[in-house]
C-alpha cells in the first residue's frame, strides 16, 4: 500500500469514530442506486425522534435532499419547520451553503448543484429548525463520510 492510501484509511478511519456526534457514522443504501440515506439526531431537548435525510444522485453536479420523519410545526406548533444544508459539523456548524425547502407536512425536498460524491467526501451537516426560530434547531445529521456495505 502506498503513503496516500495508508493516511486515507487513517483519515477515514478517524471520520467514522468522530462521524457519530451528529447522526450515524454511516449512510445506509436505500435500495435505489444512487441513494443514500442517514439519520439526524435530536438537539437538546427537542422530543424528536425518526427524522432522516436521504440523498440522491440527480447529475454529476446536482444532488436531491428529502429530509422527513418531523411532522410539521413540531414540536412547536405551527408552521413549516426551516432545513438547512450547513458546512462543518453538527457540532461545529459553518456556513449555510443552501437553505432548503421548509417541510411540507412531513417533508422537504430540494435538488443542490452540489455532487453526491462531494457532500459524502465533505464535511457538511442537515439541520431542521423551529418555524418561529430559524437559529434553534431541533435534529442535525452530519453528512456521512462512509456508506455501509449492503
Amino acid at each position: 500500500m502506498n503513503q496516500p492510501s495508508k493516511a486515507l484509511v487513517i483519515v477515514l478511519t478517524c471520520l467514522a469514530l468522530l462521524a457519530g456526534c451528529g447522526g450515524s457514522n454511516k449512510a445506509e443504501p436505500t435500495g435505489v442506486p444512487g441513494e443514500v440515506s442517514f439519520e439526524l439526531d435530536e438537539v437538546g431537548d427537542a422530543g424528536v425522534a425518526g427524522v432522516r435525510a436521504t440523498l440522491t444522485y440527480e447529475t454529476p453536479e446536482k444532488t436531491k435532499v428529502r429530509v422527513d420523519g418531523l411532522d410539521e410545526g413540531e414540536p412547536a406548533g405551527g408552521g413549516a419547520n426551516p432545513v438547512l444544508l450547513r458546512s462543518g459539523t453538527c457540532d461545529t456548524p459553518k456556513d449555510i451553503v443552501f437553505e432548503l425547502e421548509e417541510l411540507t407536512g412531513a417533508v422537504s425536498e430540494t435538488t443542490v448543484d452540489l455532487a453526491l460524491t462531494a457532500l459524502l467526501n465533505g464535511d457538511y451537516n442537515v439541520q431542521v429548525g423551529l418555524p418561529d426560530r430559524p437559529d434553534d434547531v431541533v435534529a442535525c445529521g452530519d453528512v456521512p463520510q462512509e456508506v455501509e456495505e449492503s
